[in-house]
């Protein structure tokens, strides 16, 4: 009797795990954009993962803390304040105006202008939304001293004053 030749094949559950593969990144890990944009990734990921069960984006979050601390601001101060162009603006503030968190009022004086304001509901939503971001952001917040965050928010923000 002819033994059957033992089987080669294996499973995913039982192969053995290899090392992950170690990358050449060339000049990628020089690079502050590269280095940014993979950071804003990971904070990005989390804040989906834990402000409203991913409900809600970050944009979304500035814009009503924006409008709450700045009553009646314009929409088009509003979107210069967020880097935001007029048709994504339009579209932020539709996704907020929806669930009756913000209310767009035209101006009296100049008909093109339309100010904004968080309504009874918006200013409940936010300060529920503030404190799911502050827990956010301290997990992220503890990697650093008090020093080197001021000192990173500080650097950050010299992006802020590039003409683009």
């Amino acid at each position: 009797m002819k033994r059957k030749a033992a089987s080669t094949t294996t499973t995913r559950a039982n192969k053995p795990k290899q090392a992950p593969r170690t990358f050449d990144r060339d000049v990628l890990p020089t690079l502050l954009g590269y280095n940014i944009r993979r950071a804003q990734i990971v904070l990005w990921r989390d804040f989906a993962r834990t402000v409203a069960e991913g409900e809600i984006r970050p944009g979304m979050f500035s814009a009503l803390a924006l409008v709450r601390a700045n009553p009646g601001i314009a929409q088009v101060e509003l979107g210069n304040e967020l880097g935001i162009d007029k048709a994504s603006m339009v579209a932020l503030l539709d996704r907020l105006e929806e669930p009756g968190w913000i209310l767009r009022t035209r101006s009296s004086e100049d008909r093109r202008r339309q100010g904004l304001t968080l309504t009874t509901d918006g200013e409940r939503i936010y300060k529920s939304l503030k404190q799911e971001m502050l827990q956010h952001e301290r997990k992220f917040a503890q990697l650093f001293s008090k020093q080197e965050r001021e000192q990173l928010v500080s650097l950050l923000q010299r992006f802020l004053d590039v003409e683009v």
